[in-house]
């Protein structure tokens, strides 16, 4: 179940980086003329971000425990799935859209786009449901000690 937990989130991170992509492509191509890079790149950013921290309180809140990420070392191997997911998702996908093989440069791009921004929707992800513990509060907010 291990393996297959950190593959699924492997893949939910791959999936929110695709459709922050597109959506940042979408908001692009409704502003243009403009820099591409600097339109696409923190749209597609923050919906991936949005959209995996989405996937896992969704975890969380429905009977979908077993796909929650247990520890630290879950953590890292879904984000080693995910670069790996990158191209084994992409490629095939761009043949079928395209018509031709992508090349080594987008696949090294996408790459390049995925290990900080993975990084960071995790990060925001793990922070966001931790449980939280009477000494996270502020002191205004701690319950009484007797």
């Amino acid at each position: 179940m291990k393996a297959f937990r950190v593959l699924v989130a492997g893949l939910a991170l791959l999936v929110a980086n695709f459709i922050g992509i597109y959506v940042g492509f979408l908001t692009y191509y409704a502003v243009r003329p403009g820099n591409q890079i600097a339109v696409q790149v923190p749209i597609a950013v923050m919906f991936s971000v949005l959209l995996y921290l989405a996937w896992t309180l969704v975890l969380r809140l429905l009977p979908f425990s077993r796909l929650h990420l247990h520890s630290t070392a879950e953590k890292g191997w879904a984000f080693i799935a995910s670069l790996v997911w990158g191209p084994v998702v992409f490629v095939p996908l761009h043949y079928f859209t395209q018509g031709y093989l992508t090349s080594v440069g987008n696949i090294a791009a996408l790459i390049m786009f995925q290990a900080p921004v993975n990084a960071i929707a995790m990060l925001v992800a793990f922070k966001v449901t931790q449980p939280r513990t009477a000494l996270d509060l502020p002191k205004a907010a701690r319950p009484a000690s007797k």
